[in-house]
């Protein structure tokens, strides 16, 4: 027989913590899948226990957000048992998909860590820390149009302001891994605790170690108390330093030395994300979350392309060391990449270009002050006279005169050098032949096409792409409808292929449904949500296969109300397109 708790059904136990179990349940006034977190019953009679899980509840329910899970219902104090009724999401732990699927690049981590970083900045500015946030606590909904990170689990959240605080003496409560020092030594908790969890939750998702992992949990609390962990440099070559100085940052002993809120590690990870070419985080992690495997193996041509722009662009801008980041990086992805090496050898031969123009000048100083010792020699000669004390010495011999340095095959020391010299001898093995044309038909069409990063057409069908013999290139191609088209290519390959036709991959539509949150969303026979979700976060609309056209077509739209006969409609969509509808209104009872 199945358990009830007041209006809800427990079909079945999907999880237990230290607080409570959590159940898969249905919610038999609404017909709607649940979730229910039900306090043990070891703790449910204690009244300080209760009223701990019932501030859980009021904290959470002034929380809306889509990376948040959402709470729909909740016990009051003196209720026979503590619950809470929140939003089913259909998916996994951060932690089981890190484990099943992986993130395979800091990048990519980064994105899930940005999405965890939206969630704290709006639980904080509703006075709330979490408090314990680990993989565990972060869930992946996998749901079809419903895809996103969501954070739960605020069951030791305290709230900030004064009057709804309520002392947990004695009590160490969270994950070793992921707890600030100042909660492990007893002192208070703010926004930036949460800040430094978030920290080693970012440290794990772009390096897939914990910072301080050790073989027990006191050893892992030392650690956290000494800040004793690898820079992330260290654990993961492929960890930019801007994402290890933004972690160094927020796992800092001191928290005045941190972010001072997930807001900032917010617009640190964006302007991060964006130096790798990922300047649109929100739909880079919907891409990855809809098919991670084909986001990860397109990931690196793009990162690339990305990171070549902003090495050349520095080597444009004089700034040496940054360019050499840059390609430190790109290397790190492609250890061959062509051009990067051939920018490094010219680099190079700059750098010692320079020290032979230096060595040169010393050369010309030196043989100047030897040539004017000799001249003032010879006058102090020529003009010595007879001495009263008897004749002059005799003259001796005059040295032979030394013979001046052959000036070193350099430009003169008071030019200035190119910023890239033409290396000093034509490499042997360089490729013959001019550049080859790679012609790609496009549909629809490119709105933008790009080589190595530079944009060659816009709103064109057919885009011819040069590419120069001896390296590597990446071409993409744009369309706000469609998934930018990715592909490295070299001018053999080119060549051989000379024409190429490109589909573009549809995105899906965007659709929102204004009016009763509680309106159920069909298309056709399937559930994608309530109007609710689609007014948090738009439902996502795949294009049909199989029409004319493979970025625009027709579906059944289907909306359902309690008490009201359901309405259903067709309706086009376009890909990447936004459509919005409304609920029809509730017809007067008679």
């Amino acid at each position: 027989m199945i358990r009830r708790i007041d209006r809800y059904e427990l079909v079945e136990q999907i999880g237990t913590g230290g607080m409570a179990a959590v159940y898969r349940g249905r919610d038999t006034a609404l017909d709607r899948e649940v979730a229910v977190k039900v306090l043990h019953p070891h703790l449910a009679s204690r009244a300080e226990s209760r009223a701990r899980f019932s501030r859980e509840a009021r904290a959470v329910a002034r929380l809306s957000h889509p990376n948040i899970v959402e709470i729909y219902d909740y016990a009051g104090d003196a209720a026979p048992e503590s619950w809470i009724v929140t939003e089913f999401v259909r998916g996994r732990t951060l932690r089981a998909y890190a484990d099943e699927e992986g993130f395979g690049f800091p990048e990519v981590g980064a994105l899930v860590g940005r999405a965890v970083a939206e969630a704290l900045s709006h639980a904080h500015a509703a006075g709330v820390i979490h408090r314990d946030l680990k993989p565990e606590n972060v869930l992946v909904c996998e749901e079809p149009g419903r895809r996103a990170i969501k954070l739960a689990d605020f069951g030791i959240a305290r709230i900030v302001a004064a009057e709804e605080r309520m002392t947990m003496t004695g009590a160490l409560v969270g994950s070793p891994n992921h707890m600030a020092p100042e909660i492990i030594e007893g002192r208070d908790a703010d926004v930036r605790s949460d800040v430094f969890s978030l920290g080693t939750l970012l440290y794990w998702l772009t390096t897939a170690k914990l910072p301080f992992a050790a073989p027990n949990p006191t050893a892992t609390l030392r650690r956290v108390v000494d800040g004793d962990f690898e820079d992330p440099r260290r654990a993961s070559p492929l960890v930019s330093d801007a994402l290890a100085e933004l972690i160094v940052r927020t796992m800092a002993l001191d928290p005045a030395a941190r972010p001072a809120s997930a807001v900032e590690v917010r617009a640190a990870l964006d302007a991060a994300l964006a130096e790798s070419g990922l300047a649109r985080p929100e739909e880079e992690l919907a891409s990855f979350l809809s098919d991670p495997a084909a986001f990860k193996a397109a990931l690196p041509a793009r990162m690339v392309a990305a990171l070549l722009e902003r090495g050349e662009h520095a080597i444009a801008e004089r700034a040496s060391a940054a360019a050499l980041s840059f390609f430190n990086r790109v290397l790190a992805l492609d250890p061959g990449n062509a051009r990067v090496l051939g920018y490094l050898e010219r680099l190079a031969f700059r750098a010692r270009w320079r020290r032979r123009a230096r060595g040169a000048l010393l050369l010309m100083v030196l043989a100047a002050a030897g040539a004017g010792t000799l001249v003032a020699l010879r006058a102090a000669r020529q003009g010595a006279t007879t001495t009263a004390d008897g004749p002059p010495p005799p003259r001796s011999s005059p040295p032979a005169e030394p013979k001046e340095p052959e000036a070193p095959p350099v430009a003169a020391p008071a030019r200035s050098s190119p910023v890239l010299p033409a290396a000093p001898r034509a490499p042997a093995a360089r490729p013959r032949g001019g550049p080859v044309d790679l012609v790609v038909m496009v549909r629809p069409y490119a709105q933008r096409a790009l080589l190595d990063g530079v944009e060659v057409a816009r709103g064109e069908q057919r885009v011819t792409f040069s590419l120069s013999p001896g390296q590597r290139h990446v071409i993409q191609i744009e369309h706000p409808c469609c998934t930018p088209y990715v592909r490295e290519i070299d001018a053999s390959e080119a060549s051989r292929l000379k024409e190429m036709k490109v589909p573009l991959s549809p995105r899906p539509a965007r659709l929102r449904v204004e009016g009763d949150p509680a309106t159920r969303v069909y298309i056709g026979s399937r559930l994608l949500g309530t109007a609710g979700d689609s007014q948090r976060e738009p439902l996502l609309l795949a294009i049909p296969a199989g029409g004319d056209n493979p970025y625009e077509g027709q579906v059944e739209l289907r909306l359902e109300a309690d008490g009201q006969e359901p309405s259903a409609a067709p309706l086009k969509i376009r890909a990447g397109g936004d459509v919005t509808v409304a609920v029809p209104a509730r017809e007067p009872t008679p």
